[in-house]
This record gives C-alpha cells, structure tokens and sequence, in this order.
C-alpha cells in the first residue's frame, strides 16, 4: 500500500445501518481496501442495476473466483 494511504491500513468499513439479512459486521473478516475509479464503479453499478443485480460486490467476487480458477 503506497505511504499516502498508510492512515486507512486496518481500519474497518462499516455500514450506517445494519441490514439484519446479512452477518453482523463487526463479526466478519476484515475488508481489505481496495480502489477503483469513482466513474468505472458507478458505470457498473448502474449496469448491474438494469440487469437486476443487486450488488457490485457480487460481481467483483464472482469475477475474481473465475481469473483465479482460469490460472
């Protein structure tokens, strides 16, 4: 991680309001940071939106699994 964002290093992300459908956050694995251009994210959003998605994370997890598996 470059030393500009050295502050964020093992801060956890969390939500404003707990959706009770999904594990208690501070229960889960650490979210790791990642970044990703404010424009490219909110194209795909909208994307995932009009094709009945509903999360972004999904799909990026999804993605990831089948480059892993692809290697």
């Amino acid at each position: 991680m470059a030393k500009r964002f050295a502050y964020l290093e093992g801060q956890r992300v969390r939500a404003k309001k707990r959706d009770k459908s999904k594990p208690d956050p501070a229960s889960a694995e650490p979210l790791e940071i990642v970044y990703v251009r404010k424009e490219l994210l909110r194209a795909v959003w909208k994307e995932v939106k009009v094709e009945g998605g509903e999360s972004v994370s999904e799909l990026v997890d999804e993605l990831l699994s089948g480059w892993l598996q692809g290697r």
